[in-house]
């Protein structure tokens, strides 16, 4: 495990931006179980940041080129109009969220299946490009998931991962029935990934 993420978010988030994305939220009553569960493990490491339950999130969709504050605001009216018709015909669904896994730069939690979850994204990334260009939104965030930790320091994944697994055999259910605009802060310091909510976008 190293600071591989971190180094690559420097180079692509600027340090005085905040930027729009869509977010899968999960609810709180549905995934803090698994996250107490390996609470003690991370909050073990310390190459490790922990992200609070609070700010637990799995990205769709990252509008990257351009700063939050350059997006005014009749602008952004019509991208929640037009995500808000891309997501209202997809029934909502369930995953299944766990176990933990230990990459290179994160501790991350699969979801699967990922079906219904990628099409959602397709959904969604699409009627972002229809407004600000495919290259705007073509960052991919791989198999979903939603990362409990990021690394910010050096440590042998190997191990991290025998300790995870070990934890716990629990899994959650995750409700996926909304996604979020959010305006999203990095904050550096605790690397944190922070937002404001912009709009909740129903799924049918």
């Amino acid at each position: 495990m190293d600071t591989f993420m971190v180094e690559q978010l420097k180079l692509r988030w600027p340090e005085d931006w905040t930027k729009l994305h869509v977010y899968f939220v999960p609810d709180p009553a549905e995934i803090k179980p698994l996250v107490d569960a390996y609470a003690a493990v991370l909050d073990s490491l310390d190459c490790v940041a922990r992200q609070p339950v609070e700010w637990l999130h799995s990205t769709m969709m990252v509008l990257d080129g351009v700063p939050a504050s350059d997006v005014p605001a009749d602008q952004r009216a019509e991208l929640i109009d037009r995500l808000k018709q891309a997501v209202s015909d997809v029934p909502s669904f369930t995953v299944t969220c766990g176990p933990a896994v230990a990459g290179r730069g994160t501790v991350t939690l699969d979801m699967v299946p990922d079906k219904d979850f990628v099409t959602l994204v397709g959904r969604v990334k699409a009627a972002a490009g229809q407004m600000f260009g495919p290259e705007a939104v073509k960052y991919a965030n791989n198999r979903p998931h939603i990362t409990l930790a990021y690394a910010t320091g050096d440590g042998d994944s190997g191990i991290i991962q025998d300790k995870l697994r070990h934890a716990t055999d629990l899994r959650a259910t995750l409700t996926v029935d909304t996604v979020r605009l959010v305006d999203v802060l990095v904050d550096r310091e605790l690397f944190q990934f922070r937002w404001e909510e912009l709009a909740v976008l129903p799924l049918k």
